[in-house]
């Protein structure tokens, strides 16, 4: 699991992604991460290069096959994953913010030609298929848009083929899914606790605090977590520690009591149990099995 990047208004950062150029292009390795729950303004079109991945979202699961693309909404809480564990799983995402096509606020593009995709939420996840004469068209784009970004200077470019593309998405997305829905009251208490935690994970966090941050009770929060997740508050929590911790295990010299302590674990024994109960490894010999793994 990646660990989320937050602004001071406990807004996800996109690395890459910048205020004159809301763009960019993100290659990911999916085969030993799982992308944890997140939400931006920012949509993302992408497709895997490699292997089979799943995106799952509070109302639905999605599976994606080598040679398929996706398109996920703004503001669409999910989650991503290799769906077969152990085989390599590579994502090429183009991710952009809506006004990299609209221009401004209330333009004709954005009225016209961005608002009848954004505002309609039923329009959460749109796989495209490759061996469709649209998906073919549009999956071509995106390999152009990959292939753009190794050269210079390519603003214009990224954003005229991109456009181009968004008309071909529109076309397709269009003829499939029609009316709205809005996201459900689950949804957003469950926005609310998955933000405290990721903000506070690595402090002493009670059932109460969590629970509070969504302005409910402890058991409106596990009856909360269970339905949209499948998952208690805690197992949640737990997860995303163990996660951050495999991040600093692989990316920092800290030792393994400081990394313990950094995410939230009361001592390093409970942490190297916790640990080895999720991966079949110690703290040390998962850093050491992982580095020897590179080379």
């Amino acid at each position: 699991m990646e660990i989320l990047n937050l602004d001071e208004n406990k807004i996800e950062q996109i690395e890459g992604m910048s205020t004159d150029y809301p763009y960019c292009m993100h290659q990911r390795n999916l085969t030993n991460i799982v992308i944890p729950w997140h939400w931006h303004e920012e949509l993302e079109l992408g497709y895997l290069e490699t292997g089979t991945s799943i995106i799952t979202t509070v109302n639905a699961e999605y599976t994606i096959h080598q040679g398929d693309g996706f398109f996920i909404n703004t503001n669409v809480m999910d989650t991503k994953r290799n769906a077969i564990p152990g085989q390599t799983a590579l994502e090429i995402n183009h991710i952009f913010h809506p006004v990299f096509l609209s221009g401004h606020f209330k333009s004709r593009f954005e009225t016209k030609y961005l608002n009848p995709i954004l505002k309609n939420r039923q329009i959460e996840v749109h796989i495209i298929r490759h061996g469709t004469p649209s998906g073919n068209a549009i999956l071509s784009n995106l390999i152009k848009l990959k292939e753009l970004q190794r050269n210079p200077n390519v603003e214009i470019q990224t954003r005229n083929l991109l456009s181009e593309t968004w008309l071909l998405l529109q076309e397709e997305l269009l003829t499939n899914f029609h009316g709205t829905i809005c996201p459900s009251e689950y949804e957003n208490k469950l926005r609310n606790m998955l933000l405290f935690i990721h903000t506070h994970y690595s402090e002493k966090l009670s059932l109460a605090e969590i629970a509070s941050s969504a302005s409910l009770s402890a058991r409106e929060a596990q009856r909360c977590f269970q339905r949209v997740l499948h998952q208690s508050p805690s197992e949640y929590l737990i997860a995303y520690r163990l996660n951050h911790a495999k991040k600093m295990l692989l990316e920092t010299n800290d030792s393994i009591t400081e990394i313990a302590f950094r995410c939230g674990f009361s001592d390093a024994p409970y942490f190297s149990k916790t640990f080895r109960k999720d991966t079949g490894m110690t703290p040390k010999e998962y850093r050491n099995y992982q580095f020897s793994a590179q080379f």
